[in-house]
């Protein structure tokens, strides 16, 4: 435990994240029923591309970022922000280790008539040298187990301003109560905002947090989209025992004659900025 709960040290909060990402990784590999597919994001790249779904982030990442700067976007996806990004005007640097979600980002900046550099690596990179006046990784963070060092080098090479997204809670939680009944055991919830908050409180940070919310408790889908995309959160392969009843359950507790009401994936989502230490005072 940390000397005190609400004052953790650097090193007790980075050994706290750690502890939530492996309990998280070894949940995975014990209750997981498809064998991981070489891409994991191969079949929903297209949902990250700009316009897939409403983008409640872009005005205040918008209001932070000026025409002219540049840009490092570390998980950039499928360009969700960095083409957005480009269109006003910044040089974007974007930094993506999936092959699906490469080829949709440059699809995505072909269409828009943009130019967003893209790199296959993953992040901290060996040898990068590039600065960048804001970096930004937006929901790129939650599985991350040695958060310092990815950290400590966005930091390093970031001149003016770096800012990360997270939601309230991270890939699955708004399903926990799903995901019990059907494996038998309670969801082990990968850490999100109100952790990476108290991660930067211990590193001594100088941060802001905005938030923002869609003010819905649940988005109505089309039953097939639903099923699919609480097959993904649940790692469960399509007709198996563990699949009918996550499809009885799901009828049962949120079906409608319109479709699932399903609940919502997060009530709000925090866009948190602060100053790298060699531009802060």
């Amino acid at each position: 435990m940390p000397t005190n709960v609400l004052r953790p040290t650097e090193e007790e909060a980075l050994a706290a994240w750690r502890e939530l990402v492996a309990a998280d990784a070894a949940q995975v590999a014990r209750v997981r029923e498809p064998e991981p597919p070489a891409d994991h994001y191969a079949a929903v790249a297209g949902r990250f591309r700009p316009g897939a779904f409403e983008s409640l982030e872009w005005p205040v990442l918008d209001a932070l970022v000026a025409p002219g700067e540049t840009v490092l976007d570390i998980g950039a996806g499928g360009g969700r922000f960095a083409v957005p990004l480009a269109q006003k005007g910044c040089r974007v640097i974007a930094i993506e280790p999936s092959g699906a979600m490469r080829e949709t980002l440059a699809a995505a900046a072909a269409e828009a008539g943009v130019t967003v550099e893209v790199h296959d690596l993953r992040w901290p990179a060996a040898g990068w040298t590039e600065e960048a006046d804001v970096s930004l990784a937006a929901h790129a963070c939650y599985d991350i187990a040695e958060i310092g060092p990815f950290l400590d080098a966005m930091e390093r090479h970031t001149r003016r301003l770096c800012v990360a997204m997270f939601g309230q809670f991270a890939r699955g939680a708004n399903l926990a109560p799903l995901f019990e009944a059907v494996h038998g055991e309670p969801l082990q919830a990968l850490p999100a905002l109100k952790e990476f908050v108290a991660l930067l409180g211990a590193r001594d940070r100088n941060y802001e947090v905005r938030t923002v919310s869609s003010g819905r408790a649940y988005e109505l889908m089309e039953r097939e989209q639903a099923f699919e995309m609480a097959r993904r959160m649940l790692w469960l392969a399509p007709g198996s025992a563990k699949d009918a009843r996550m499809r009885e359950l799901m009828e049962a507790w949120w079906g409608s004659p319109e479709g699932i009401r399903m609940p919502a994936f997060r009530r709000f989502i925090g866009i948190v900025s602060w100053e790298p230490p060699r531009s802060a005072g």
